[in-house]
């Protein structure tokens, strides 16, 4: 008697397959290319060695580029957790016919080009840009401030083009809560603070957990944002890969880093995961 398919595998075929041809060999070939070895005709060579590896982890300025990155990244998801969380439960206790208008704000910045977005900033934040124009007249600063090509600049532009991956994610937890919960609450003498920091907030997790690690995994593989805002003043690992691919014609080290920010990218979320995990246990379900 023939074994039938159970359905749930047979919708999943098309999508293992996507994933195989567009992912899996891709990031495999990647990690072969790695141990290969750059030759002088801006080709590579068939080998086995960890000379690429070595070279990045044994070179401090590598290893900034690699700490610039991940700590960009952070604070980039620190921000849009801030305004996102703030701006996603507006949205869920407004009135429910004014909902729908709200989050078309909320994603209508993503229907104009990531591109177009960053030369926007690029031109608030030059030296003769709307915010150093406003922060002189105020008489804040003497003279215009660098922000453009800082990291204080890639993160403000990185925050607004992701923002709206955070707003996204929260909104539904948000609204799906129910406010019986949080009136049982106030009835029972607790003030508003305590009934948002006590009710609210931790019910919100799975979608803080979520949103975050959303953000910080597209942060980090930003390549749009980096290259325009911070330009070659802020290099960041994705840049780099771009530098060593189509400048340097390295393509076995930009390999390599390609590999070493995946491992890093993994690390960090296993570690994540194990840490919410561990609190969602020690929470007792909340």
């Amino acid at each position: 008697m023939k074994k039938r398919i159970s359905p749930q595998w047979i919708l999943l075929i098309p999508g293992l397959i996507v994933m195989l041809f567009f992912f899996i060999v891709p990031i495999g070939q990647l990690f072969v290319i790695s141990f290969f070895k750059a030759n002088s005709g801006a080709g590579m060579e068939p080998a086995f060695i960890l000379e690429n590896y070595i070279r990045f982890l044994s070179d401090t300025h590598y290893l900034k580029i690699l700490w610039r990155t991940l700590w960009i990244g952070f604070l980039t998801s620190v921000l849009c957790l801030i305004m996102g969380y703030s701006v996603s439960y507006g949205i869920a206790r407004a009135k429910p016919k004014y909902q729908n208008f709200l989050l078309l704000l909320v994603i209508l910045p993503l229907l104009t080009s990531a591109v177009v977005r960053n030369f926007g900033w690029m031109v608030i934040m030059g030296k003769k840009g709307l915010i150093n124009e406003v922060l002189v007249a105020l008489q804040i600063v003497s003279e215009p401030i660098e922000i453009l090509y800082t990291p204080l600049g890639v993160i403000i532009a990185m925050t607004h083009v992701l923002l709206p991956f955070m707003v996204l994610i929260l909104y539904p937890v948000l609204a799906g809560m129910d406010l019986n919960i949080e009136h049982a609450s106030e009835n029972l003498g607790a003030s508003p603070f305590k009934t948002f920091w006590l009710v609210t907030f931790p019910l919100s997790m799975p979608g803080i957990f979520a949103g975050t690690l959303l953000v910080f995994s597209i942060a980090i593989s930003f390549y749009i944002t980096p290259a325009l805002i911070g330009g070659p003043k802020v290099p960041v690992m994705a840049t780099e890969i771009y530098n060593q691919t189509i400048n340097l014609l390295n393509w076995p080290y930009a390999s390599a880093i390609a590999v070493i920010l995946l491992i890093a990218v993994l690390l960090i979320i296993s570690i994540y995961n194990k840490t919410v995990n561990k609190l969602s246990n020690q929470g007792g379900g909340l």
